[in-house]
Formats: C-alpha cells, sequence, structure tokens
C-alpha cells in the first residue's frame, strides 16, 4: 500500500481522518483478545478440598465457587478483589489480590498510538487478575503442636517454592505474587 498524504490523491484533512479511523480499527487489544471477564480458579490447600468461596470486587460485584478447586468469572478493572473460604473444621481465609497489567494492553500503545489503553483502561480490559489463587486453609483444632509445625512448615515451604519459580501470574493465601 502506498501513503499518498499530501498529495494531490489524498488531502491533509483526508490523511489525518484515515490515519484516526485506522488508529480506531487497531486500538482496543485487550478488548478484542481477552474481553473484559476473567476466569480466576481458586484452590485451597494444604489437601482441603470442598471449601466454598466468594469473590467480592470493589464495586460490590459478587461470585461464587461452590466447592475448591473451582474457577469462577469476574469482571476486571475493579480491583482489589477479596476472596474468602470457609470449610467447617477450617479457620475461615481471606485474601485481598490487585490487578496487573494485562499483556495485550502494550499493543495499544504500539498499534493505536495509546488511544486503545484509553479504551481498554476504562472496559477494564487493560488489567489482568492472577490466573489462580492458592489458599492454605488452616485447621481450627490440631491433634498436637507437631501437627500445627508441620503444616506451618509445609506452607513456608510452598511459598518459598512458589516465589523461586518463574513466575505464572498464580497468588497464594498472603497475597503476594508468585
Amino acid at each position: 500500500m502506498v501513503w499518498l498524504c499530501g498529495t494531490t490523491i489524498l488531502s491533509n484533512s483526508k490523511c489525518i481522518s484515515f490515519a484516526a479511523l485506522a488508529g480506531c480499527a487497531v486500538s482496543g487489544c485487550a478488548i478484542i483478545t481477552t474481553g473484559t471477564d476473567q476466569g480466576i480458579r481458586v484452590v485451597t490447600e494444604k489437601n482441603v478440598s470442598g471449601a466454598s468461596c466468594t469473590l467480592v470486587d470493589n464495586k460490590g460485584n459478587r461470585s461464587f465457587i461452590p466447592r475448591t478447586p473451582g474457577t469462577t468469572y469476574m469482571t476486571r478493572g475493579n480491583a482489589p478483589l477479596i476472596i474468602t473460604c470457609t470449610k467447617p473444621g477450617y479457620k475461615s481465609a481471606t485474601v485481598e489480590i490487585d490487578e496487573k497489567l494485562a499483556g495485550a494492553t502494550m499493543g495499544n500503545v504500539i498499534l493505536g498510538g495509546g488511544i486503545g489503553i484509553i479504551f481498554d483502561a476504562s472496559s477494564g480490559a487493560a488489567q489482568r487478575y492472577p490466573d489462580k489463587v492458592v489458599i492454605w486453609m488452616e485447621p481450627e483444632e490440631w491433634p498436637d503442636e507437631r501437627a500445627r509445625l508441620q503444616w506451618e512448615e509445609e506452607k513456608r515451604a510452598y511459598i518459598q517454592r512458589s516465589v523461586s519459580a518463574e513466575p505464572d501470574h498464580t497468588v497464594h493465601e498472603n497475597g503476594d505474587e508468585l
């Protein structure tokens, strides 16, 4: 394609209009490629399944996972997201997670000249929650002190392994991104 802006073929005003139209066509990359809703998988540890979890964003939107492990969908752009899991015999566990910049958003800066980032930011498509949240559920009662100490050590080791591993956009119970 030959650009003929500034010549007799396309006037400058038509060229600017064409460029603006082309910018709008390629903008909103994250909206197009990832949408504004996102699946979030919640897993409860240590060997705890069947916990029920409620997810609430800062606008009061709620989602419910009846049994872990499970996945639900939330609208992005409304962080922080509060996740609370409960199960009889275990202490309630609550995690607050924030969003990070979605990868497709950088396409807006490159291709759309920043126009698309405005659309993505206003729709929530520019942000992304972690794909997976791991929550450690602590028993309400321990058979003995040794069992409690072992659980704490396993949790600590899990967090250390996760932090030193390659980031996979996972959040564990204390809210640190892995």
